[in-house]
């Protein structure tokens, strides 16, 4: 084997590496800051080595490297593909938290935060909680084995390199956005349409019998009925849930469609 074509095919391998390690960085589970830096690294590599071997890509895109210009440029293909399938789901994600800090919202724990294992940020305590929820079962479903094929599969949309951009990704990612919003309504709705129902109880209240103190009375209230409704709408939440993972992939294939050129 020519020089050039051990070249062609270490160049490929980056551009594999190079997507897979991009989508690790804020990719739901995998992106997670308790994860240690040496293992995202080593199943990076491994899992490039394992789509470098089995693609016929390495054998096909040789040679259309020939430049450093075109290969930095590649490279910065590669990062967006991997970052956008990342950030795609992770912003599925975010649809719980967000409901989550809804919820907190309404029973009055939005002035107390925790620290969020997967983002390393300072987050309300039931937008911790359901993230927490949402990532066991997104792990008991087998979501992160879901991921790396999605990743892997992505191989056969856009090849290492021919990313095209165009308007319709920046459309597909507002969309997203907005179905992401959605979903934290839904999630959040019962809960929160509990609570509102609350607040206008006590407004009546503090209408009618205006030396309670509605405050003090009103706050451990509040507190015991979103807890409650919260355990009562569980099984609806693993039914959202459930139904937020499927959309997520989908929303990862039609992804992959608009970055490979097919929608």
């Amino acid at each position: 084997m020519s020089f050039g074509i051990l070249s062609s095919q270490f160049e490929m391998f980056l551009l594999i590496l190079t997507r897979i390690s991009s989508m690790f960085l804020i990719a739901p589970v995998f992106g997670m800051r308790s994860v240690p830096a040496h293992f995202k690294i080593g199943l990076a590599f491994f899992v490039s080595l394992i789509v470098w071997a089995s693609t016929p890509a390495a054998d096909t895109q040789g040679g259309l490297l020939g430049s450093p210009g075109l290969f930095l440029a590649a490279v910065l293909k590669e990062v967006l593909v991997g970052l956008a399938i990342g950030y795609l789901c992770m912003l599925m994600f975010s649809a719980v938290q967000v409901a989550g800090q809804f919820i907190d919202m309404q029973i009055g724990f939005s002035i107390v935060n925790v620290i969020d294992p997967q983002t390393g940020f300072h987050t309300p305590i039931m937008g911790s909680f359901k993230n927490l929820l949402a990532i066991l079962l997104f792990l008991g479903m087998d979501g992160h084995f879901a991921l790396l094929s999605s990743v892997i599969q992505s191989f056969d949309f856009v090849k290492p390199g021919q990313l095209a951009l165009s308007d319709s990704m920046l459309e597909f990612m507002f969309k997203a956005f907005s179905a992401m919003f959605l979903l934290a309504v839904k999630i959040s709705m019962p809960v929160v349409a509990a609570l509102l129902v609350t607040d206008i109880g006590f407004a009546i209240i503090a209408r009618t019998v205006p030396q309670m103190n509605i405050f003090i009375v009103g706050l451990p209230v509040k507190i015991f009925l979103g807890l409650f409704m919260l355990i009562l709408v569980m099984p609806v939440f693993v039914y959202f849930l459930q139904d937020l993972f499927h959309l997520m992939f989908r929303q990862v294939d039609s992804l992959l469609e608009v970055l490979g050129g097919r929608a």
